[in-house]
């Protein structure tokens, strides 16, 4: 296969190299031919008309006295011998009596009177020359053009077996000092990529030429591409086990990842239900305690009873404490099935409420209207920047609930008790979103409590009449049901900031 590629890789050289160099010489032959032709032949035409001058003297001083007497026989004999030249097609002989005499080459007879050159024919009578007749010699340029032709084929002649010597010398050539060392110097590189060897032995060695020089060059660059290679095969031994220690730290990683999610979701949890039974078991006792108070003052009553000394003023006194405990009892019943309501709230995904088409502003509002006389008790001062006419197709409710929440949460943790402030709501529509934003100039609120602030029963107030789920009911709300975003900024000192963030 190897030798079949070099004789068709030699074949392509040697006969690109030959059609070269035929274009070549043949394009100088043609103009040298050309250029030979133009010169030669005007240089024949004016040695042509040279000799048909003479051969109308010589042979005007020969026929003088047989054109005088007009011996058409003498005259044909004389002028017979001229016609064998190739110059030289035929004669006209006229004397001044009007007779010819045409002697053409060849059979025929027809020729044109007026071919050829008239030359006037005179005769020396008495010491006078005197016009006797007129010679006309019908002259041929043909032996010209085949004379000319014959050297170009003699010279196209030469030019071709020059150009087959020059093949063969060229192919000769090619082959001992181009096409021999190519061909070693291919054999070496089939024989390194068919053997995978590392690099190129130098096969040209020696030769102290160009064709070495590139053997030398192609050997370095193998060598490079040698180093190369191993510098590659060590990069994907390391990248493989860099790849395998990402894969088995990704894993690692992903077991901690859920380790601390499982982790996060039992505190979440274990916070939830400790919330919850706390929230729950404070208003649970006081009902327990009250209850148990009432059967002991009742038990009480009815031993009195049995006795007859039950009195008057004993019974209202037992009466009027009844109506404390009962009264107790109703308030912490109200208060754990709020709790209960309210946790409601925060497990429920979806609103009973009806979705509609209404003005945001308007409602808001509204809503913030209802809660001014909580605000004006907490001493807060409430500062409204409402966009007006935003339209929505949402549920109203959500909106109540969320800005309730939220108001709530001004009111209990923004400002120390008694102490005067204000609230400022903004409701605009910015592009495709509309922003609800509740801010406060109060206490602000730490890093860590940023953090857990929307944490269901996460609150600063714990025990104090707080339960730590509003801010969780409307994270819920604007998370679920409202599909947007809610986040809060604050400094210490320097108040609190919640801004909602709705599809409009």
């Amino acid at each position: 296969m190897a030798s079949d590629s070099a004789s068709g890789f030699r074949l392509k050289l040697t006969g690109k190299l030959l059609v070269v160099i035929t274009v070549i010489l043949v394009s100088c032959q043609l103009l040298m031919s050309g250029f030979y032709w133009l010169t030669n032949s005007q240089k024949l035409q004016q040695a042509h008309q040279h000799q048909l001058q003479q051969l109308q003297t010589t042979i005007g001083q020969t026929i003088a006295i047989d054109v005088w007497n007009f011996n058409p026989g003498s005259l044909e004999v004389l002028l017979s011998p001229y016609l064998n030249d190739p110059a030289i097609s035929g004669f006209v002989v006229s004397d001044l009596q009007q007779h010819q005499l045409i002697l053409p080459t060849g059979t025929s007879q027809s020729v044109p009177a007026t071919a050829g050159n008239s030359q006037p024919l005179y005769l020396t009578i008495a010491g006078k020359q005197e016009q006797i007749g007129e010679l006309q010699i019908i002259d041929s340029v043909a032996y010209i053009h085949q004379e000319l032709m014959q050297q170009l084929k003699r010279q196209f002649s030469e030019l071709l077996i020059m150009l087959v010597l020059l093949g063969i010398g060229l192919s000769f050539t090619l082959h001992i000092l181009v096409l021999r060392p190519l061909c070693k110097l291919h054999l070496a590189l089939m024989e390194a990529i068919q053997n995978k060897t590392e690099t190129v032995q130098n096969p040209l060695l020696g030769l102290n030429d160009e064709f070495e020089e590139v053997a030398a060059c192609m050997v370095a660059l193998s060598d490079r591409l040698s180093d190369d290679m191993q510098q590659i095969l060590q990069s994907k031994t390391a990248l493989l086990s860099a790849k395998e220690k990402t894969e088995q730290a990704l894993y690692h990683l992903k077991q901690t990842q859920d380790a601390l999610l499982q982790s996060e979701k039992q505190a979440s949890l274990g916070a939830l239900v400790s919330g919850v039974a706390h929230e729950v078991n404070t208003p649970l006792g006081i009902i327990v305690t009250s209850i148990t108070c009432m059967h002991e003052q009742l038990r009480r009553i009815q031993q009195d009873m049995t006795a007859g000394q039950l009195t008057r003023q004993t019974l209202q006194a037992n009466v009027t404490s009844l109506l404390e405990a009962a009264t107790l009892i109703t308030h912490n019943a109200d208060r754990a099935s709020q709790l209960i309501t309210n946790f409601k709230l925060l497990a429920k995904e979806h609103s009973t409420e009806a979705e509609r088409n209404f003005d945001l502003s308007a409602y808001l509002a509204d809503v913030l209207q209802s809660l001014q006389p909580q605000l004006a008790n907490a001493h807060i001062q409430l500062q409204t920047q409402l966009q007006p006419h935003i339209m929505l197709v949402s549920i109203p409710g959500l909106f109540h609930q969320a800005l309730s929440a939220m108001i709530s949460n001004v009111i209990q943790h923004a400002y120390p008790h008694g102490e005067e402030g204000f609230c400022q709501v903004e409701l605009y529509q910015k592009d495709q979103f509309i922003w609800l934003v509740c801010t406060d100039g109060g206490q602000g609120m730490e890093p860590e409590q940023q953090k857990h602030v929307f944490d269901p029963f996460y609150t600063t107030q714990l025990g104090v009449g707080t339960s730590g789920l509003g801010l969780a009911i409307v994270h819920r709300i604007v998370r679920s049901n409202l599909n947007g975003q809610i986040r809060v900024q604050s400094q210490l000192q320097e108040g609190t900031r919640f801004e909602i963030q709705i599809p409009a």
